[in-house]
């Protein structure tokens, strides 16, 4: 397309007075090549219309009023279409298609099945057939979808500064090197992929003195070293929670942020979920500095520093080693003596809940479990290690080999190549998808020693702050446009297919691997498919390639158990490290590091669904901030918003201060992953750089930061909730197990018909099909994957921070957090989590109120949107008690730049793209429901149970969303309404939604719940 000249029409008014009137810009300006785009703007014979009439001489002035409104309007050029010359057989348009395939996440996958439009992927769901995912995804794996569509992506290779080919990347590293590679250093990301390992080993064999480092800086060492201590091998846990009654989490996120997390959410809800009052289910004690969703579904939360965990968790193992809940002889007497000196450590209040934990998991034995997160020290790994086996609890923790590669005696750690760079001892570094010099601890000054190797090359999604020091740069396949393979947390073997090709010649860290191997041949396809036929062979591979390409992922490749047998000086060993380590005093302020909800560790970072996604428990967006708890900010004379500098050791960093209830005393809580510097510019000056303050000698949690705040400095932090009370009103409800027995019919008054003058619904004809949707409170962990998951489905865009900080913000569907009082202790509140969306209401309050009928009822009862009659006046809006309905202020597909471009890609062809002045809300996911009748009645028969489901129901980890026809009693969704904790929000309106919610049941023990 021509370049279109800039014409300075403004300098044609200059000496002009009076009034004067032109048809349009281009008579003003008399330019020839204006005065012929405004000829092409009419049509054909309109420039002298034989006669004038008073209505067309006013719709041509409306057309030229337009055209001189409107800066740069012409004509757009053609775009030509180019159909299949040969329809590929699989492909009808308008039908869409599923492939399954796997996403990696530090080393460990996760099986998805990925939704392709003629060949578009734009959705991502769980593979039902993949132990990582069971059907559910994370927000991670619902946002990969738009990072695969990020116009920030890196676009070609290069060397230096100019532009280079892959040929030419090849020629310079493929020939083999005099000193069998001394000076040669590799960087990858953790990694279970058995391709790797087969390349590793190839350019080990080319190589030999090569060295490879792992490197992800929200993984932790510590699990290993604490299954070393016990164990005697660097095993890896495992927990089947479907078969625990007593749950002790000592600082970890189990439900959100450790691996196997979306699995581990499903067994955990299914016997957390309480049926009816006379059911069971299980018990959850959680220890940990910041509130998280595995802290907000506890029964019993102590919020401690992270410093304080491991003494407590010593008090509980030396209660149940002398309660006699423990396996007989397991530890002599003697050996427990080295519990003692880390029980003096704890206040009497912690004593007292140490007691009533252990005899809790006394009572519970072989179906009682105890988790230790990543961040504790190898010791408290090694403890709970001690408690699991005390327990006999073989059927709910057991171990397997670790599932992640190494290097063997070839392995280094990264302060050891930090060391080498310093020493100049590394000539080639080869940094695959690791951006160290953004999240190396800040103690090593990576990128201080970078520019000291003479060949720095780097394989990356974007021009991070790695790519920056790098003299070769290969941009990096994302993972749905990659071939390759990689293991579950459990083992399983899963592979990596690619739903589209690279849109910018990316190549994957095997392709790099092999240029190295000097296997410079073979495609990426070929490399993972060559080391699956060498791996398993025989006359049926082919047949063996298809399904495992099918079902993504190959059977029966779980990890066995280990028959772990405890080392009783190696507990004792650990039990040495954790006294050997001072406590901090009493008044010292820690730091807690951890990966963020959102951005993770910031490889997601320039992704703006994760960035507008509300933080599960603070609903922060667009930024991260200091946390601190009500007294330590009161303490410190600080409040939210206050801008504060953390000095730790002799390094700074400034951040905003949110105050978070719940929070632990004396602690300050970052999340790493934002204040990034690089080529991103979606995350460019969004929040603050915490790796700042992490070392290698703490790189978790560390003690002696101190707060200074900034006088009269302040920083807007964009929360979509900032009130936190149910103010007395029935909305989000939870009662004690206890109270439920004895009064199972609490919320009989918040169902049922109300009195109306409206006509009753469904009407008399009405189809059988009538849509409803209910969500059980007791199992929402608050993850926000239903909340992304609706998000890519609907085509919902994205605002910005400024909007967010206007109320702005656009997720049809929200979920609001509420705190509940503690009587025994109002610093550290219950929570509980509702998903908000609209509520489909029978009697809706948005109907009646819409001058033009945009929004109406259908027959199957669902609230509809017409938005081409939608003109705006925001009646609807204002009469919804529920406050779920979104208006689009400004045309944000346009006015902002993460909504256009590439990104119009990711978008679903079965839902309307709205615009400016458009009201719009959940739709149950109509195009689904549509779909499916679509289907029924080409095949001539009913819908099946089950058949339609929504977005945010098929993300939920936990299911607590379950959605259907009330036609389908057999249904859960049916099932759950007819329980006697079902009530329905707002009940008292009359409005009668067709969503209703079951109320949260926590299962107290009465020892603790004394006041």
């Amino acid at each position: 397309m021509a370049d279109q000249k800039q014409i300075p029409w403004s300098a044609a008014l200059d000496g002009k007075t009076g009034k004067a009137y032109w048809r349009s810009l281009a008579e003003l300006l008399e330019s020839p090549e204006l005065l012929e785009a405004a000829a092409r703007e009419l049509p054909a014979g309109a420039g002298a219309p034989a006669t004038m009439s008073r209505r067309r001489w006013l719709e041509l002035l409306g057309a030229s009023m337009a055209l001189a409104g409107v800066s740069g309007c012409r004509a757009r050029a053609g775009d030509n279409i180019v159909p299949y010359v040969t329809t590929p057989p699989e492909v009808t348009p308008g039908v869409l298609r599923y492939y399954a395939t796997s996403l990696d996440l530090d080393g460990f996958a996760t099986g998805v099945l990925v939704e392709s439009h003629e060949g578009r992927p734009t959705k991502v769901e769980g593979n039902p057939l993949h132990p990582a995912s069971l059907g559910a995804t994370g927000v991670y794996e619902q946002a990969s979808v738009l990072g695969l569509y990020d116009q920030h992506r890196a676009r070609a290779a290069r060397r230096g500064a100019a532009p280079a080919t892959w040929r030419a990347f090849v020629q310079q590293f493929e020939g083999a090197r005099s000193d069998r590679g001394a000076g040669l250093r590799f960087v990858l990301r953790p990694t279970g992929s058995p391709l790797l390992l087969d390349l590793i080993g190839r350019v080990k064999a080319r190589y030999p003195a090569a060295r490879f480092t792992f490197h992800a800086p929200a993984r932790s060492a510590h699990p290993a070293r604490g299954a070393e201590l016990a164990f005697g091998a660097p095993l890896q846990a495992q927990y089947d929670f479907r078969t625990a009654d007593v749950i002790l989490a000592l600082d970890a996120d189990f439900l959100a942020s450790m691996p196997f997390s979306v699995r581990y959410s499903r067994q955990f809800a299914e016997r957390r979920r309480i049926g009816s009052p006379t059911g069971t289910m299980n018990r959850l004690y959680v220890i940990e500095p910041g509130l998280t969703p595995t802290g907000s579904m506890a029964d019993h939360r102590l919020r401690k520093r992270p410093s304080d965990v491991p003494a407590i968790a010593a008090a509980i193992a030396a209660e149940l080693l002398l309660s006699g809940g423990a396996r007989p002889g397991l530890m002599p007497p003697q050996a427990l003596g080295a519990l003692d000196p880390l029980r003096a450590r704890v206040s009497e209040a912690e004593r007292r809940f140490a007691r009533a934990v252990a005899r809790d998991l006394a009572r519970g034995g072989a179906a009682s479990v105890v988790v230790a997160g990543e961040r504790q020290p190898p010791g408290v790994h090694a403890l709970a290690h001690l408690m699991n086996a005390a327990l006999g609890n073989d059927r709910a923790a057991w171990s397997t080999a670790g599932t992640l590669i190494t290097a063997g005696a070839a392995e280094q750690d990264l302060m050891a190549l930090a060391e080498e760079l310093r020493r100049g001892a590394v000539d080639t570094l080869v940094l695959l998808e690791s951006n160290v010099v953004y999240t190396a601890p800040a103690d090593l000054e990576l990128a201080a020693r970078l520019p000291s190797v003479p060949s720095r090359v780097y394989l990356g999604l974007y021009e991070d702050e790695t790519a920056a020091g790098c003299d070769w740069f290969v941009p990096a396949a994302h993972d749905l446009e990659a071939w390759g393979d990689a293991r579950a947390y459990d083992g399983t073997s899963s592979l990596i297919q690619p739903l589209i090709e690279p849109l910018f010649q990316g190549r994957t860290a095997a392709e790099v691997l092999a240029v190295f191997a000097g296997e410079t041949q073979k495609s990426a396809r070929d490399l993972v498919r060559d080391a699956w036929a060498a791996r398993r062979g025989g006359a049926d591979f082919d047949a063996f390639w298809e399904d495992a390409l099918r079902r993504g992922l190959v059977e029966g490749t779980a990890a066995p158990r280990e028959d772990a047998k405890l080392r009783l000086d190696g507990v004792t060993a650990a039990l040495a490290q954790l006294v050997a380590a001072a406590p901090p005093k009493a008044d010292a302020i820690e730091v807690a590091f951890s990966a963020d909800a959102s951005v993770y560790d910031g490889r997601f970072a320039n992704n703006p669904w994760l960035l507008e996604l509300p933080d599960p428990m603070t609903k922060l967006t667009w930024d991260n901030a200091a946390l601190l708890s009500p007294a330590t900010a009161k303490a410190l004379g600080l409040e939210s918003e206050d801008v504060v500098d953390l000095e730790l050791g002799g390094r700074t960093m400034s951040i905003p201060v949110l105050v978070a209830p719940g929070h632990a005393d004396g602690t300050v809580s970052l999340s790493l992953g934002y204040g990034r510097s690089g080529a991103e510019s979606i995350a460019a000056g969004v929040g603050s750089d915490a790796y700042r303050l992490r070392t290698t000698a703490a790189p978790f949690f560390a003690a002696g930061v101190s707060v200074t705040k900034r006088p009269d400095q302040k920083h807007k932090l964009a929360l979509t909730q900032r009130h936190w009370s149910l103010e007395g009103r029935p909305i989000a409800l939870s009662v004690p197990l206890a109270v439920y027995r004895e009064h199972p019919g609490f919320t009989e008054a918040l169902k049922g018909p109300q009195p109306s003058l409206m006509p009753p619904m469904p009407p008399p004809g009405a189809p059988k099909d009538q849509w409803a949707m209910t969500i059980d409170l007791t199992i929402c962990t608050g993850c926000s994957a239903c909340v992304a998951a609706c998000q890519a489905e609907n085509n919902v865009v994205v605002v910005g921070k400024e909007e967010v900080l206007n109320s702005r913000e656009m997720h049809w569907l929200r979920i609001d957090t509420y705190v509940v009082d503690n009587p025994r202790d109002p610093s550290a509140p219950a929570v509980v989590h509702q998903p908000m969306l609209c509520q489909h209401c029978e009697k809706a309050p948005c109907e009646y109120v819409c001058p033009v009928n945009a929004t109406t009822h259908s027959p199957d009862g669902l609230n509809e949107m017409t938005y081409n009659r939608c003109v705006g006046t925001r009646f609807c809006s204002n009469n919804c008690p529920y406050k779920v309905r979104r208006f689009n202020w400004f045309d944000y597909g346009e006015l902002r730049a993460y909504n256009t471009g590439l990104t119009k890609l990711q978008r679903n062809p079965d839902v309307t793209v709205r615009e400016r002045g458009v009201m719009e809300k959940c739709t149950y996911c109509v195009q689904r429901i549509r779909r499916a009748e679509i289907a029924a009645r080409v095949e001539d028969r009913a819908i099946r149970p089950g058949e339609v489901v929504t977005a945010c129901q098929q993300a939920c980890p936990t299911q607590a969303i379950q959605f259907g026809s009330l036609a389908h009693g057999e249904t859960a969704m049916v099932a759950w309404r007819g329980e006697p904790r079902s009530y329905a929000v707002l009940h008292d309106q009359g409005t009668r939604p067709r969503t209703m919610y079951l109320a949260r049941v926590d299962n107290k023990n009465p020892e603790l719940d004394e006041p």
